[in-house]
């Protein structure tokens, strides 16, 4: 490792190197506010200096980390691979191309074209070394287009280079000729940094990918998609790099580059250990990338990283699907994907990611699969309606071990449905009587329920057959008694006016959907000339655009606690026996496991005491293995995780199944007891109600 003092441009300006930024780096970042701050610095510095000549006023830029690839041919700039330092040095490029630009002396537009842009010791024909900084590839088409003074077209113009570059040329447009000269002279001349290049060949503990892992720039943590990026490519050559991020991360990106968090590449990775794992993980977010990477680790480490990533590219495909980026090819199975994200289904993207690999593999059918989305769908719909969630990020994805017995089932849907009526209380399947019961309380408030709207456009599609989009601006809940009432509602319900109001309001009976663009507040139910259009009657009738709206309502003479509770029925039968119906089995039973203890969520051969001690196949006593670490055992002498063991020892067999995928603990035993059986008396000693959330 060697270190140097010195400055930005006396960096860049080297001609007898080219800067790459490898392909596991982030994107560029650098937002315009940050820019801002950057070009406030240089302006401060510049004026300090002009106006004090006589004491040099300095600002540190930070530290650039870097190693050297050499050259691969004589005469072509060695590559300095940059470890840290990557956003500055872009943004100071993006400024050098701005004053280039703004600038009308050409001798000194050249002269920043020839000493900090491009390589004159690099052939023209060898663009990526004949620019200085050699940008991550999602970036580098803008990039290069700028330096080559090249028009950009509109996707390039929304980039953040693009951006950053139109911000400091805006700025610089607003300057005469000698105050842009002076920001360079007296101001960036003057930036300071620390370069510190890394010898990984010499020094075999100076480890570019453990360096890259404790880099925070700007504060912003390197995010669990960066830290897998860099995991799964560091440490190869440049071409294996290009190649790798070319052939399979890009598609990663590609495939998941919509707007929606919840189907990042970083919840996309989360969301694949756990179906690689069989156990759940916390969600991905900005304060656990660095535990779930740890995780990362852990799973994969020893592993063939070409592979890996293969199959990472492979099922962000499928991924894709599942956030409505792509199409299954199968509309049906695209809308119940759809139906399925607005009732929240999270907690099952692992389970779903693996039954639309299945389907893509053959091994189930695309009536296969809407039979399991859908028996998810009427699961997590009726447990939102009694608004529960609890345990469904822990336990949805610990059902991937139940993969056989879908394939093998004659019924999916049933089956489906009874492994969900089998987990504990907290995860349970609502019955028959648990929906019809909350629906008709007083307590109940359907009017709040987030997934309101939706339940009644499933319910005017079953009336209709047509699906209203629930985007739809003109779509709007309306209370038939109003929320306020009147004198002429007050009068209409009697003397139990206050209860019947305070009871029934938002009563699932006293809803409806209407497609009307004009507030009916408390307009009269009705009146005494059946052809007045100005009462809430005529109106369903005539003007609201859906069945909902008449069903039960507009052959009433009036409305009070009787009609809505008499309406309030007829919804629930719709939803219960039609939207959401269950086989008869499951429509008034306790639909959860009485076993109240948890087997555990992972497995941890630490937490058993199973470290150094030798374990056996369930069926074979000459098959043992020796447990080596937390999640690892040694067998003929290599190292696995025991889900992949398991299937090695089952394909060794001739009986590996249709899925291929294994839990393990049911198949390993230690003095008699199989780990499972271990994992739940470990368990039982030390309960934890839920995961968090």
């Amino acid at each position: 490792m060697r270190s140097n003092d010195g400055k930005i441009l006396g960096l860049l300006s080297n001609n007898d190197v080219t800067f790459f930024i490898p392909p596991y780096q982030r994107n560029y970042e650098w937002d315009v506010q940050t820019c801002e701050v950057l070009y406030k610095d240089i302006v401060r510095v510049a004026a300090a200096n002009k106006d004090h000549p006589n004491t040099t006023t300095m600002h540190f830029f930070g530290t650039v980390i870097f190693y050297s690839e050499g050259s691969q041919y004589f005469g072509q700039p060695s590559k300095l691979i940059l470890v840290d330092g990557q956003q500055r040095l872009t943004t100071i490029m993006l400024f050098m191309i701005a004053v280039r630009d703004v600038v009308t002396d050409n001798e000194l537009g050249n002269l920043i074209e020839a000493k900090y842009l491009k390589n004159n010791n690099a052939s023209e024909k060898d663009v990526e070394c004949k620019i200085k900084l050699k940008q991550v590839e999602s970036d580098w088409n803008t990039y290069k287009k700028l330096i080559l003074k090249e028009p950009l077209d509109a996707k390039e113009l929304n980039t953040a280079v693009a951006q950053n570059y139109t911000y400091f040329k805006s700025q610089l447009e607003k300057l005469d000729q000698e105050t842009i000269s002076s920001l360079i002279q007296n101001g960036l001349e003057n930036f300071s940094i620390v370069t510190i290049q890394l010898e990984p060949d010499i020094n075999k503990w100076e480890k570019p990918q453990e360096i890259f892992e404790s880099m925070n720039s700007l504060g912003k943590p390197l995010s669990l998609a960066d830290l897998v990026r860099n995991y799964l490519l560091l440490g190869k050559s440049a071409v294996a790099q290009m190649r790798l991020y070319h052939d399979y991360w890009l598609k990663i990106e590609t495939n998941l580059s919509g707007n929606n968090n919840d189907f990042s590449v970083s919840a996309f990775i989360r969301d694949f250990m756990q179906l690689d794992d069989m156990s759940s993980f916390k969600k991905a977010t900005a304060t656990n990338y660095k535990e779930l990477y740890r995780n990362f680790k852990e799973l994969f480490e020893g592993g063939n990283s070409e592979e890996l990533i293969k199959k990472l590219s492979e099922y962000s495909e499928n991924y894709a699907v599942l956030a409505g980026y792509k199409s299954s090819g199968n509309k049906e199975i695209d809308t119940k994907i759809s139906d399925l994200k607005i009732v929240e289904s999270s907690g099952f993207y692992s389970f779903m990611l693996g039954v639309l690999q299945l389907r893509s593999e053959n091994k189930i059918s695309d009536s296969d699969c809407l039979q399991i989305f859908d028996a998810i769908f009427i699961y997590i719909t009726r447990r939102r309606i009694l608004r529960v969630a609890h345990g469904e990020n822990r336990e949805a994805p610990l059902l991937v071990k139940y993969y056989d017995d879908l394939i093998n089932s004659d019924n999916k849907k049933e089956t489906m449905l009874s492994l969900l009526s089998n987990q504990r209380y907290s995860s349970r399947l609502p019955n028959d009587n648990d929906v019809r019961s909350y629906l008709s309380s007083v307590d109940s408030n359907f009017y709040n329920l987030r997934i309101c709207k939706f339940i009644y456009i499933l319910i005017e599609e079953l009336l209709t057959r047509h699906r209203h989009d629930l985007k739809d601006p003109k779509l709007q809940i309306e209370h038939i008694m109003p929320q306020t009432l009147n004198d002429d509602w007050v009068s209409a319900l009697g003397s139990n006016h206050r209860q019947i109001h305070d009871d029934y309001l938002n009563n699932i009976g006293n809803l409806t959907l209407i497609r009307w663009n004009q507030e009916l507040g408390n307009k009269r139910f009705a009146n005494d000339n059946s052809d007045d259009d100005d009462c809430k009657k005529f109106i369903y009738e005539h003007r609201a655009g859906m069945q909902i709206a008449r069903d039960k309502i507009t052959d009433q003479q009036n409305w009070g606690e009787e009609q809505i509770k008499d309406r309030a029925i007829y919804l629930i039968n719709l939803i219960v026996d039609n939207l959401l119906s269950l086989p008869d089995k499951f429509k008034a039973a306790n639909n959860y496991s009485t076993d109240k203890k948890s087997s555990g969520n992972r497995l941890s051969f630490e937490q058993l005491g199973l470290v150094g001690k030798e374990i056996y196949y369930f069926d074979d006593d000459n098959i043992k293995a020796e447990v080596v670490g937390d999640k690892l055992v040694q067998f003929e002498n290599k190292e696995y995780h025991l889900s992949p063991l398991t299937c090695e020892i089952e394909t060794r067999k001739n009986r590996r199944t249709k899925s291929g995928q294994y839990w393990g603990i049911d198949k390993w035993k230690y003095q008699g007891k199989t780990l499972e059986q271990l994992m739940k008396e470990s368990a039982n000693d030390n309960v934890v109600d839920d995961e968090d959330e």
